[in-house]
Order: structure tokens, then sequence, then C-alpha cells
């Protein structure tokens, strides 16, 4: 099990990555969007990346959200100090969440015993 200084240094750089991968993404769309709509003025054909864009920018969207509801202010955010709240942050960090881990995080169950799967696509 993670200490409490690697859980939060951990949670700290998942937050700090994905705000950033957000802004970037962020300048991605305004830049796609920005050309399409040059080039529909101006009558030449430009294949929509904006849609995938945004499809993968809701994604990393979703992830961060999903990290501040669950240590913020998710129905697990009020017992930070349970052994058991950490025990299931730190299955879910490492990939490994059972049904029961996520049960203690607020998240719901994916109907297997194991983890491996996509943890975070909730929302």
């Amino acid at each position: 099990m993670a200490t409490q200084q690697e859980r939060e240094a951990f949670l700290r750089g998942w937050r700090a990555a994905m705000e950033e991968v957000l802004a970037v993404l962020g300048v991605e769309a305004r830049e796609w969007a920005e050309e399409e709509a040059e080039a529909a003025q101006s009558g030449q054909y430009k294949l929509p990346g904006s849609f995938a864009l945004e499809e993968v920018r809701g994604s990393f969207k979703g992830r961060h959200e999903l990290l501040a509801w669950i240590t913020q202010t998710g129905p697990a955010a009020t017992r930070a100090n349970d052994p058991a709240l950490k025990t299931a942050l730190d299955a879910l960090i490492e990939d490994r969440a059972t049904d029961e881990d996520r049960a203690v995080l607020g998240l719901a169950h994916l109907g297997r015993g194991g983890g491996g799967g996509q943890d975070g696509e909730e929302g």
C-alpha cells in the first residue's frame, strides 16, 4: 500500500497532468474550429477533426472530474482517514479495483471481481 505522502503526490501529479492535457486540447480544439470555419467560408473541404478532438478532451475531462469527485465531493471524500478508503484508492490508482473497492469510493460496480478495466468512465 502506498504511504499517505505517495498517494498525495500521485493525486497532485494526476491533477496537474489532467489540467495540462485539458489546456492543450482546448487550444487545439479552438485551432481546429478556426480552420474549419475558414474552410467552410472559402468553400474548401476539410475533414472535421474537432469531433475526434472533443471525444478525447471529454475522456480526459471525465477522468479529471472523477478524481475531484472521489477526493473532494463524493460520498468517500468525508472519510479521508478511513483505511478502507486508502486501500480502495490505491487499487483504483493501480487499475486493480474490485467492485468492493469501487463501492468504498462511491463508484458504480462493473460486475466483475478483479480490476484491469478502465476505471473512471462513469462520468
